[in-house]
């Protein structure tokens, strides 16, 4: 064997080890798992609750954040911007505090006015005040989100009792502020930087 061909040979063989070896090739950096936990940037996602999930109203929140593993795996795997999963974990929290207790409407208002609040601004000041990031105008969020909030019948009607008991209701918005937000934007702007 010549010099080439064992140059060749050895090449061979490292490239085997490299590709045999576990994690080397991890094209998706920002999902790891370990052990059956799934981490996106740094979050560790709740575990996948499956059919069991839709057999309840609330379904399943094994972390006690307020909002449906199913619609958090669902948050994190769909949007890769920060700001965006925080705006859709706040109004994640406020429709399920809607199906909590649908009579409750007038009571848990708030909380679904200063979601909706959250959202306008990212879609209408973020940018004039100097943003890096920002909603685009005319992109539906709630389209995005309901079909996922409200998988099931008892969900969608939970959420039409809720609407049928602020029927007739004189609501006033908020303003666009970011102070409508649950969440620090720069923080997280600097987390993921």
């Amino acid at each position: 064997m010549n010099q080439i061909e064992k140059r060749f040979q050895k090449l061979l063989i490292f490239f085997i080890l490299l590709l045999t070896l576990p994690g080397c090739w991890d094209y998706d950096t920002k999902d790891t798992s370990t052990g059956g936990v799934e981490i996106i940037d740094g979050h560790t996602l709740p575990p996948d609750p499956g059919e069991a999930g839709k057999n309840t109203l609330l379904g399943i929140d094994s972390n006690n954040d307020g909002v449906r593993d199913d619609v958090e795996r669902w948050i994190y795997k769909t949007y890769n911007h920060p700001i965006e999963r925080a705006i859709f974990i706040q109004t994640a929290r406020a429709y399920q505090l809607t199906n909590a207790d649908p009579s409750r409407a007038e009571e848990n208002l708030p909380i679904m006015q200063r979601a909706t609040a959250c959202v306008a601004y990212w879609r209408l000041n973020a940018k004039a005040d100097g943003r890096s990031y920002w909603l685009e105008r005319y992109r539906n969020l709630y389209k995005e989100i309901r079909p996922i909030q409200f998988n099931t019948d008892k969900r969608f009607l939970a959420y039409e009792k809720y609407n049928n008991h602020l029927s007739g209701e004189s609501i006033s918005l908020l303003g666009t502020s970011m102070d409508n937000c649950d969440f620090n934007a720069s923080e997280l702007m600097r987390k993921y930087q």
